[in-house]
């Protein structure tokens, strides 16, 4: 351990934060957003100029003194801030005790009354590295008391962490019993130190990149314009619900949905107008419906939800609710006749052997051309009856607002 004195190690463990901060910088990406990288790199590089501080010290015994440790003390505080704030919003975790204005504050002030108030150099570091330890502590906490839902990047950052945690705690309870500066006194701790730093930087570049990658999924899965499912992922998440519900026969039922006159709300108020008619759709139709329901725009001004557990009274009684939802939604609030309205298609039941998604489906959408058809602003759940004998017209299942309604053929 002859070749790993301690300044060689100090700046080894200055130079791994300071390039893992860049690199995890480099890497930023507008989608994962909230400044994530920028307080990274912001502690990581303190957190470097911390370390050169105490390797370039004129003497060991200056680690111990109140006018060395005073600019430590200020740089562990903001770096403690700025890491805390990384991680929070990595995880999209709440304040807490580790993190926060209260904590920064009340670190802040232990650390200056340490300094300025504590007789011994010991008591001083011992200080210091507990509130080093409280940080390192907080962010193990945050990253492994939900590994299931982690990744193994995740629970990486955490080991690391929960690492470099115990090395403050353990450096700390031997600064508190003798008088030997811990940082600057024992090069294993320190080499243990550097180990930890870079679990920690290359722990956060994965995670970054399993963020990126959650997001990405995410946009993939969405409809750019109202936030909800596309059109691919509503597919994809019904063909499951149905075989599911196959095979547990359990009833199944399918909304096809379809805003009427849409051109003309685009030829009349301008394609803006439209969109914000399409968002505040998606945004009442959501309200309105269950969290289990799977709810997407498969099309233009169409839109389609899946209602798991419904038999054909349920699905009558939600289609004549999202019917008059949507009739709440004016274009122009001064303005009644701008009110919106939709054709809706119904289609229910217990999927039988034989029988597939597509045929529930495209049940759906021929009610809804029915619903279309005769006079749009309906409901239609069922399939015209055949012709009478006396080729009179038969009246069609339909209702509007929950009250039947009757329209020739």
């Amino acid at each position: 351990m002859a070749s790993l004195d301690t300044p060689t190690l100090l700046t080894a463990i200055a130079l791994v934060y300071g390039i893992g901060g860049v690199m995890v910088y480099a890497g930023r990406d507008r989608l994962t957003g909230r400044g994530i990288e920028a307080f990274w790199l912001g502690g990581s590089l303190l957190m470097a100029i911390l370390m050169l501080y105490f390797a370039f010290l004129p003497s060991p015994q200056a680690a111990g003194s109140s006018a060395w440790l005073l600019p430590a003390a200020l740089l562990t505080g903001l770096k403690n801030e700025l890491l805390g704030q990384a991680v929070a919003r990595l995880t999209e975790g709440r304040r807490a005790w580790w993190h926060g204005k209260a904590a920064s504050a009340t670190q802040a002030v232990l650390l200056l009354c340490g300094v300025l108030l504590l007789p011994q150099a010991a008591s001083r570091q011992a200080l210091f590295l507990l509130v080093s330890g409280w940080l390192f502590a907080g962010i193990a906490r945050q990253l492994l008391q939900k590994r299931s839902k982690r990744g193994p990047a995740a629970l990486l950052l955490g080991s690391a962490s929960a690492l470099f945690g115990l090395y403050l705690l353990a450096s700390a309870a031997g600064a508190a019993l003798a008088a030997a500066p811990p940082l600057l006194g024992c090069p294993t701790l320190l080499l243990l130190t550097l180990i930890s730093a870079v679990m920690l930087q290359l722990g956060f570049i994965q995670v970054q990149r399993e963020l990126q990658y959650r997001q990405l999924s995410k946009l993939a899965a969405l409809d750019p314009l109202t936030g909800i499912f596309n059109r691919r992922t509503f597919f994809d998440l019904a063909l499951r619900q149905y075989a599911l519900h196959a095979r547990q026969q359990r009833s199944l039922a399918v909304l096809m949905m379809d805003l009427d006159h849409f051109k003309r709300i685009n030829d009349t108020y301008g394609h803006s107008k439209g969109d914000q008619a399409l968002r505040a759709v998606a945004d009442r139709i959501a309200d309105e419906v269950r969290q289990g329901d799977i709810f997407a725009r498969i099309g233009g001004e169409e839109f389609c939800l899946l209602l798991p557990d419904t038999d054909a009274a349920g699905a009558r009684h939600v289609a004549n609710k999202l019917c008059l939802a949507l009739n709440g939604i004016l274009l122009n609030p001064a303005d009644p006749a701008t009110q919106l309205t939709a054709s809706i298609g119904v289609a229910s039941g217990i999927p039988q052997p034989g029988a597939s998604w597509n045929q529930l489906f495209d049940s759906a959408d021929r009610r809804l051309y029915l619903a279309k058809s005769g006079g749009r602003n309906r409901v239609v759940d069922c399939d015209p009856a055949p012709l009478a004998p006396s080729n009179r017209p038969v009246p069609l299942c339909n209702t509007v607002g929950g009250k039947p309604r009757t329209t020739g053929r």
